[in-house]
């Protein structure tokens, strides 16, 4: 099954995967940003994977500017519903972006793969929301992922708050089991961050898993490999 044919489902009210629709959940996560992100009224947040999640409507609505990245046209086309369908324009890029921008100029969401470079984001984001993105990958897809994640937050002052989920014992995914270890292997975000903080259980789920977070803080450069 693609990503494609899962969002027809949810859609169509199948399985709804991973969603979650708390909105204190989605509170809780922008508070986790606002603490270790850097102290300035208006933060620039990816959202890499992001689906529909709310939480990219919810930080635009508190004033902050957003950037989405998904590849289902269908999953962003209900993002936008989110803001109002009206008042977006719409651009395509020769690298097969499909960029859509908000009326308000504070919010962008891409429709494509989140592995084609977009210079346009180079160390351009105060902060990450990462909902499982870096879990639902393939093994092998990690290292391109965090490389080009990494590419587009800030050094210092930039940071990665991530959502894994915790299920010892069980190898197989998606969505796969994530510890600290996992996130911070050099071949993944290892040599481009620090690990600041676990966060143990952000939000109960209905699995027979757990949500946890993490925060991981850009480095000024790549440590050795």
């Amino acid at each position: 099954m693609t990503w494609a044919d899962a969002w027809t489902g949810i859609i169509h009210g199948g399985s709804q995967m991973w969603k979650v629709n708390d909105m204190a959940a989605k509170s809780t996560a922008l508070d986790h940003i606002r603490e270790h992100a850097i102290d300035v009224p208006s933060l620039n947040i990816l959202c890499p994977l992001a689906g529909d999640d709310q939480f990219v409507q919810y930080a635009w609505s508190q004033g902050h500017n957003v950037t989405a990245i998904d590849l289902v046209p269908a999953a962003v086309q209900e993002m936008r519903k989110q803001f109002s369908e009206d008042g977006w324009s719409k651009e395509e890029q020769e690298n097969g972006m499909v960029v859509w921008k908000h009326e308000s100029g504070t919010a962008t969401l891409y429709e494509g793969n989140v592995m084609t470079a977009l210079p346009e984001l180079v160390q351009k984001f105060d902060a990450v929301y990462d909902k499982d993105s870096f879990g639902a990958l393939d093994l092998n897809m990690r290292t391109d992922f965090c490389n080009r994640i990494a590419s587009y937050v800030k050094p210092v002052t930039g940071i990665i708050y991530t959502e894994v989920k915790y299920k010892p014992g069980r190898t197989q995914g998606p969505p796969f089991h994530v510890e600290k270890e996992d996130l911070m292997l050099p071949g993944n975000f290892g040599t481009m961050f620090e690990h600041v903080a676990s966060l143990g259980e952000v939000y109960k789920l209905s699995m027979p898993m757990q949500q946890t977070g993490h925060i991981l803080r850009r480095l000024a450069k790549c440590l050795a490999k």
